[in-house]
């Protein structure tokens, strides 16, 4: 189903034979558009003059009459026609939108509408004028795709979510793009912003190997950091020669993502405390050659299995964040030891462990998730001697245009 919206003016000089030959003009247009559906913007002059004649040359299948008070008010016509269009375009798959006709205030109106509800087509008819109207037999109908404004908008809002981390939506915004607009040059442009945010939607869920797939086929100087981080990473677990520290450096950046730009600090503290027990893990495993996740119980000391009630014949245990850094005091670790005596981080740990997204039911507040960044940056330097370096290796760009 096809809709005609097309205003109707007087003309410059509504002079009885002035008038009749802008309702030509109008007819053809309406003749060439063939809506099954016409609504006509008018004044209260024109429904009287231009209409009358239009209908008389031209019947449209239907036709609506919309009536303006004030013609010469641009946002008093915007109020009265932006619900109006908004349904049209509900209702009808196609939508033309002419402004040939009508006051400057009018036409200004509905371009801008056109462009607002994202019209088919936007036009006007043109030919060899007397008196402002376009003469009999010289009419020529310019349509003109306003795409291109509604398209423009639509990735300035894309890149407006990238740089809010909001990766799916731009995604979503994008690929839309791409369904209804053909026009390589705009499709082109939208590529580069399309993968990458589809590689660090991946990379921010910790899909590193799905990530890099993506990212490497990008080109962009500004992302050579993210490149040589994400592939010395991947080679780093392949070859399971010490990933933690690009780990660790890429959980502090996904919480302050988590923080900064979504508030999210539930999420971000969630994610300072892997980082804090990553931490001792890499310690344990790097100098101690314990592993953490089945640490053999012949490499712990007899007290601690006392007081952790460990059974005799058990031969591994899985040691969590707190186990962990004990097991590091007891071998005579200075981080072990740090910990133990640090009240302040064992105090913020806790009220991620009585937070909503864990065992409690009280939200983390924005001081406690900086007090925790804090201590975690304090931490992870003790363990990590190029911690600054991967972390700006690691931390995604914004998308400048």
């Amino acid at each position: 189903m096809k809709a005609l919206v097309i205003s109707v003016g007087t003309g410059t000089r509504p002079t009885s034979k002035a008038v009749k030959n802008l309702a030509k003009a109008l007819a053809y247009s309406i003749k060439n558009h063939n809506p099954d559906k016409t609504f006509f913007i008018v004044t209260q002059q024109s429904q009287k003059t231009t209409l009358p004649e239009i209908l008389k040359i031209i019947k449209p299948k239907q036709y609506e009459t919309i009536t303006l008070k004030n013609a010469d008010n641009i946002q008093a016509i915007y109020e009265t026609l932006n619900p109006k269009i908004k349904q049209i375009r509900k209702n009808f798959a196609n939508l033309t939108i002419d402004y040939t006709s009508g006051t400057k205030a009018m036409t200004a109106a509905l371009a801008i509408l056109a462009t607002l509800h994202e019209a088919n087509t936007l036009s006007y008819i043109t030919g060899k004028r007397i008196g402002g109207i376009v003469q009999p037999g010289t009419e020529q109908i310019i349509p003109i795709h306003p795409y291109f404004a509604t398209t423009e908008q639509k990735i300035k809002t894309a890149i407006q979510f990238f740089n809010k981390t909001q990766y799916a939506t731009t995604i979503t915004i994008l690929k839309e793009i791409q369904k209804t607009i053909k026009d390589p040059t705009i499709t082109e442009r939208i590529k580069p912003l399309l993968n990458l945010a589809k590689a660090y939607n991946l990379w921010d869920k910790f899909q590193h190997q799905k990530a890099f797939k993506i990212l490497k086929k990008i080109k962009m100087e500004e992302l050579a950091k993210n490149k040589q981080f994400l592939g010395q990473l991947i080679n780093k677990i392949k070859e399971n020669q010490e990933p933690e520290p690009y780990l660790i450096a890429d959980l502090i950046n996904n919480a302050e993502r988590r923080a900064k730009e979504e508030q999210k600090y539930d999420d971000a503290v969630a994610r300072l405390y892997r980082t804090i027990e990553l931490i001792a893990q890499h310690r344990l495993k790097t100098k101690y050659g314990i592993n953490p996740s089945e640490a053999k119980t012949e490499q712990i000391p007899p007290e601690l299995l006392k007081k952790w009630n460990i059974p005799p014949q058990t031969e591994k245990i899985k040691l969590p964040l707190e186990k962990d850094y004990e097991l590091l005091n007891a071998k005579g670790d200075e981080l072990g030891k740090k910990y133990l005596q640090d009240r302040k981080l064992r105090n913020l740990l806790s009220k991620r462990n009585t937070s909503i997204l864990a065992h409690g039911l009280t939200p983390v507040t924005q001081e406690t998730y900086k007090q925790l960044y804090q201590k975690t940056i304090q931490y992870a330097k003790t363990a990590i001697n190029n911690l600054k370096e991967l972390l700006e290796m690691s931390k995604f760009i914004k998308w400048k245009e």
